[in-house]
């Protein structure tokens, strides 16, 4: 019988051989230990992608914020000189009216009720 096809002489894969050892299995646990707390604790990999990416969202938040600005900016610098503006927007949110106008309110029309 040749000596590969015994079991206790095949060799064994790498992983299992050194797994046996001690100081080799506790060296391998150990980097484990390490690799999973940089990857996962609060200071970790996966903290930092989050942090990123809420840092993302921020600036666009802070983007939008600086056009809502300078839209209410040119808004309020219109109410201030633009006396058509300043009309428009007396008739629409107040429905002042000039002298000699007249208003026409149209009402909806009532539901007929079925009997």
């Amino acid at each position: 019988m040749p000596p590969y096809a015994s079991p206790r002489n095949r060799r064994q894969p790498k992983i299992v051989r050194v797994l046996k050892s001690r100081t080799s299995s506790i060296l391998v646990a150990a980097v484990l230990v390490i690799v999973l707390y940089f990857l996962f604790s609060t200071k970790g990999f996966m903290s930092r992608i989050n942090l990123e990416s809420d840092l993302a969202d921020k600036k666009t938040r802070v983007l939008e914020l600086e056009r809502d600005i300078q839209r209410l900016s040119r808004e309020r610098d219109m109410l201030r000189e633009d006396k058509a503006t300043i009309e428009h927007v007396a008739r629409e949110t107040h429905g002042m009216i000039k002298k000699g106008e007249i208003v026409y309110r149209i009402l909806p029309a009532e539901k007929e009720h079925s009997k």
